[in-house]
């Protein structure tokens, strides 16, 4: 990272430079750059943002914008590590910087190394290491900014800084015997300070030495002219000394010979020029780079739009140095005969032809012996020919020279170095707008943005929908791009409208190359048109899978044959290759790998797929799919589930698109019956809010419909809402319960079990205690009814807790000891955790945290073994422990690692009403200072932290 402060404002960061976008984010950058290394105040920093004009609402703007200028120094920080460039410093805050990252400093570091060279004797040292400072110099320090209050005498200072600096280093032109230049250099540097009189002093010795001694003592007379007239004064002590000197003819001021400077071979390149800065690729361009000079063949690959030239060119830009022989850069869009590529190149570089001789064999002439780069681009429908020029280009064994291309697939060819260019970095759904902002997506699209509005004021507002806009496009630049130009017709909820319906219509507006690119469906049709038969079929009918998705989906969607599995995987492994469709890899062990079309593919394919008249087909599939894969569901708790589990997360997008599509657009009987058994599911991925949603629907559709039916989704959406700690909603739903269970068909006796024994621990969690000794003795009737060993089991553990409610605490643990001995013999995770509430709330009721916390830690390993996240309660109970325990700062942390967990998971805080006075004495015995420190520190607490890392996940 590197603040470049000696001109308009800008952070570079890698190989690319970052314009600080906002007037009042700028201006805090600039104070804090002005006092690096010192703490500034809020009061200073919003003083300096917003002048006299400070609202009551600066203080939070500030955190908003110092949460942006983190993102612009520290873009790759990860969010749970601490900022080390801009930091928290008491009231204020301080940025970190030294020579190497802040260029005024490294100004002044310089200006000190040549007035030491100088002193040395090194002149010409003295030069060059003057000449590389200067070359920081781009403007007055910081831009528009320079005339600021604040700002006046840090620029003053560096001004004169320069000047010295500039002074200094005609000294060492003269010393090293370099007088016509230094005389070259300081006319105008006299034009443009007349009055500073060592430049005139420079000017005289540079005249004599150089042979023109009447025209030094000319020079006196006019600066003493110009001092006198002018400001009125006369000339200083040195300026007379100087003259004195030329009079009595010094012979130290005798002329030395200049040494004739050499000059650099120039390099021939030829790249498009770069009208605006490259976001978001500085590791990306850093790395291809070191690729480009180490491979022979480099290939850029990358889906339609995600900025394959741009990178390339810029990769090639950055090792010039590297191809002493030239730089050269080879469109392909126009040629559609592969036997014509070698005949571009040899035009692009325009080298003589030998008569008789083939292009191949010209080619392969001019190349020997000689060091360039061939950079050629859009490759993939001409690959043939590309093959040709590489195999010219390279197959010399000595050959020097290296090639870079940019294709939709690999060139094919061994020894291929093949760099997948992805899309721009898109925000985090859990991310505010400060951590928004720093994504390099929207990077790109505000900067397009304020390029095409600049009177545009980049607020929360405006960041919100170029969010919004980044992750409907994915990250490409090509659709930002155009998404931004449409800013001078439309308002951003327009674009953003827009963009949501169809991102393949984006298009470029006014003039522009009307190329492939001209349009974001016409550059996947590019691709489109090289794709066979059946990967056009796969490409089409993969888009009714709206995000990841698995092989064994998307056979169901792509194939209607028994045996499509094996055939569909090569597919999709085509399609990846032709750069259509994405490879996202696993999320861990025994995860699938998932696929997926970004939006502006799936854009094209679902045209492709209308036009087919295949939308309805394909659509039922996927739905018949779901609902298969909701059907295997094992039987409730064990720990088969969790492999259920894991199969609902690789294509939960598609789980929710079908819920959408049978619970929303067309609701049916069938989408209400695929709602019901997700619920714990949705509990232990603490998703339930969306589980209260779905279950609803669910049961509006299933309500006076089949009893079963309906009275299955009574109990789970009652369940989800005594999570909530809403019995006032849940109630209804329960009455009457026992009477219905009476008519259950007995094939659905354990289905109906499950679901009371979710409520019924739902109902153990909310603390409806007398709703739960209902259920209990309703559930032991079920599971007497339905004769299954599991249920059986379950029914045994929540009985543990309807006996600790009941108040016979000792029968309750004894039983919970029985079921979990049961529970650990079987492998049963849910048995095992529900039993371990009788030991915990004896332990916790008696004020006994050494019994309590090992059953708390068996109580989470055994939720972990479904693969739940969801142990905020559990988390909270460890906290009352330590509180008990008289580690009152522990207490305070974990309190807020609780805290933090339920308020995620959507459930009601406290968990225990015994929670309030522990929390309570916390509090007092901390103090309010040192427990809000303890809490901060706790809300950054994983279950990790606390309860240490899980064990391995298990084998499906």
């Amino acid at each position: 990272m590197r603040v470049r402060d000696l001109g308009a404002l800008a952070v570079v960061v890698g190989a690319h430079e970052r314009p600080v976008v906002g007037t009042r984010g700028a201006a805090m950058l600039a104070l804090l750059t002005i006092n690096v290394n010192q703490r500034v105040s809020v009061d200073a920093l919003m003083e300096a943002a917003w002048g006299q004009h400070v609202s009551a609402g600066a203080a939070s703007t500030l955190v908003s914008h110092i949460w942006r200028l983190r993102q612009l120094l520290e873009p790759d920080r990860d969010r749970r590590q601490s900022p080390t460039v801009l930091v928290n410093d008491g009231d204020g805050y301080r940025l970190v910087g030294g020579p190497s990252t802040v260029d005024s400093l490294l100004f002044a570091e310089a200006a000190g190394e040549v007035r030491d060279l100088l002193a040395a004797g090194h002149h010409q040292a003295a030069v060059r290491r003057a000449d590389a400072a200067l070359g920081l110099w781009r403007g007055r320090p910081f831009g528009a900014l320079a005339d600021a209050d604040w700002a006046r005498s840090a620029v003053a200072r560096l001004e004169e800084l320069r000047g010295q600096l500039q002074e200094r280093r005609v000294e060492g032109l003269l010393a090293s015997g370099a007088v016509d230049t230094a005389l070259g250099d300081l006319t105008p540097l006299i034009a443009a300070a007349p009055f500073r009189e060592q430049l005139r002093v420079l000017q005289m010795e540079a005249l004599y030495r150089s042979g023109r001694g009447e025209e030094s003592l000319l020079a006196y007379q006019q600066a003493r002219r110009a001092l006198a007239d002018e400001i009125g004064i006369e000339p200083g002590p040195e300026l007379q000394e100087m003259h004195r000197r030329i009079l009595r003819r010094d012979p130290t001021l005798q002329p030395r010979p200049e040494r004739p400077a050499s000059r650099p071979r120039t390099i021939e390149v030829h790249l498009p020029s770069s009208l605006t800065p490259l976001v978001g690729r500085a590791d990306v361009l850093q790395r291809l780079s070191a690729l480009v000079r180490d491979s022979r063949l480099v290939t850029v690959t990358g889906t339609a739009g995600c900025g394959k030239t741009r990178v390339a060119v810029e990769a090639a830009r950055a090792v010039v140095p590297d191809f002493p022989d030239g730089v050269w850069f080879v469109d392909l869009t126009t040629v559609s005969d592969p036997d014509l590529v070698v005949d571009v190149v040899v035009s692009t570089i325009g080298f003589s032809a030998s008569i008789g001789a083939t292009p191949v064999q010209d080619l392969r002439r001019y190349l020997h012996s000689r060091r360039i780069l061939l950079l050629l681009d859009n490759c993939e429908h001409v690959l043939g020919g590309v093959d040709q020029v590489v195999r010219v280009t390279l197959g010399d064994p000595g050959a020097e020279s290296r090639i870079l291309t940019t294709s939709r697939e690999p060139i094919g060819i061994d020894g291929e170095t093949i760099w997948t260019l992805d899309p721009l970095d898109v925000p985090d759904p859990d991310d505010g707008i400060g951590q928004a902002a720093g994504a390099s997506a929207v990077e790109l699209f505000v900067q397009r943005l304020v390029a095409v509005a600049p009177g545009l004021t980049v607020d929360d507002e405006v960041l919100a929908r170029a969010t919004e806009i980044s992750v409907a496009v994915d990250g490409l630049p090509l659709p930002l791009e155009l998404a931004a130009a449409r800013a001078l017709s439309y308002s951003l909820d327009d674009i953003a409208a827009q963009v949501r319906a169809d991102p393949g219509r984006l298009s470029r507006i006014g003039r522009g190359p009307r190329d492939h690119r001209a349009t974001v469906r016409s550059a996947i049709e590019w691709s489109h048109q090289l794709l066979d038969p059946e990967e056009r079929v796969a490409h089409r009918r993969l888009s009714v899978l709206p995000g990841a998705f698995t092989a064994g989906l998307a056979a169901a969607v792509v194939d209607t044959d028994d045996e499509a599995v094996p055939k569909v995987a090569d597919l999709l492994a085509r399609l990846v290759h032709r750069s259509l469709l994405t490879s996202e890899g696993s999320s861990g062990p025994f995860r699938r790998t998932a696929f997926r079309q970004l939006a502006t593919v799936r854009s094209h394919a679902r045209h492709a797929l209308d036009e087919a008249g295949e939308t309805t087909g394909c659509l039922d599939r996927r739905d018949g799919w779901t609902a298969a894969l909701i059907a295997a569901r094992p039987p409730s708790g064990t720990a088969a589930e969790v492999g259920w589990y894991r199969a609902i997360d690789d294509d939960y997008v598609t789980v929710r698109a079908t819920l959408t599509r049978r619970l929303i657009d067309e609701p049916t009987a069938e989408g209400g019956r695929l709602a019901g058994p997700l619920y714990q599911y949705w509990y232990y991925r603490e998703r339930l809010v969306e589980a209260r949603r779905w279950l609803q629907l669910g049961h509006d559709v299933l309500k006076g419909g089949d009893p079963a039916d309906d009275l299955l989704a009574r109990l789970v959406l009652a369940a989800v809402l005594a999570q909530q700690r809403r019995m006032d909603l849940a109630r209804p739903l329960i009455d009457g319960l026992e009477a219905q269970v009476d008519d259950v068909p007995g094939a659905r006796l354990v289905e109906v079990g499950e679901a009371l024994t979710f409520l019924a621990m739902s109902c153990y969690t909310g603390e409806a205690w007398d709703v739960l000794v209902d259920l209990h003795r309703i559930l032991r009737r079920v599971a007497d009814a339905a004769d299954d060993s599991n249920l059986d089991l379950l029914t045994d553990a929540v009985g543990c807790c309807a006996l600790l409610v009941s108040g016979r605490l000792e029968a309750s643990v004894d039983l919970a000891l029985s079921v979990h001995g049961r529970a650990e013999s079987l492998d049963h995770p849910a048995a095992g955790y529900i039993s371990t509430a009788p030991p915990i709330i004896v332990a916790l009721r008696a004020g006994r945290p050494a019994d309590g916390i090992p059953w708390v830690e068996r109580c989470v390993a055994m939720h972990r073994r479904l693969g739940s996240g969801a142990i905020g309660m559990f988390t909270e109970t460890r906290a009352n422990f330590a509180a008990q325990a008289g580690d009152y700062p522990q207490a305070a942390r974990i309190y807020a690692a609780a805290h933090a967990a339920t308020r995620r998971a959507a459930m009601g805080w406290p968990n225990r009403e015994l929670t309030r006075p522990l929390l309570a004495l916390t509090r007092e015995r901390l103090g309010r200072a040192d427990f809000e420190r303890a809490w901060q520190d706790g809300e950054r607490l994983t279950s990790a932290d606390i309860f240490g890392a899980p064990a391995a996940p298990i084998p499906r």
